[in-house]
């Protein structure tokens, strides 16, 4: 079977990757550096808007893999954050971070979940839509040749 490239689900999940990072980078914008408890709606929406989104195109793409789209999305989210973390700490000392408002943590949250979610929409893209699972109703019974006694 020839595989082929699956343009809609790839526009639909990139199109969407790129529309909640371009909205997780305003969030990050609109904030003016500050990270006052006034801020924390912008900034939350910073690390969730990419991941969500990515869910969102995944989802109408291919609604029959909402639970995968799901987990996979949870997944980018739940680990960017951690990963961001650990990349700032390697570029700047925790005061330095601290007094820069962790400007490297969240466009490095911004960057990962960019490429995350453009990394699923390039393997969704390549992967046939899910089948239907056969089930043992739709298969047809045995016939025996012989009966041996």
């Amino acid at each position: 079977m020839e595989r082929r490239f699956d343009w809609k689900s790839f526009a639909l999940i990139a199109g969407a990757t790129l529309i909640g990072a371009v909205w997780a980078y305003y969030n990050l914008a609109s904030t003016g550096g500050s990270r006052a408890e006034s801020q924390f709606r912008a900034l939350i929406w910073t690390i969730f808007a990419t991941p969500f989104a990515t869910f969102w195109g995944w989802f109408f793409a291919r609604s029959r893999e909402r639970w995968l789209a799901a987990f996979v999305s949870f997944c980018i989210y739940f680990f960017s954050v951690f990963v961001a973390a650990r990349i700032e700490s390697l570029i700047v000392d925790h005061e330095a971070a601290q007094a820069q408002g962790h400007t490297v943590y969240f466009h490095a949250v911004i960057v990962i979940n960019l490429v995350a979610g453009l990394v699923v929409a390039v393997q969704r893209a390549l992967r046939l839509p899910s089948e239907p699972v056969a089930t043992d109703a739709d298969q047809p019974l045995p016939v025996a040749d012989t009966v041996r006694g």
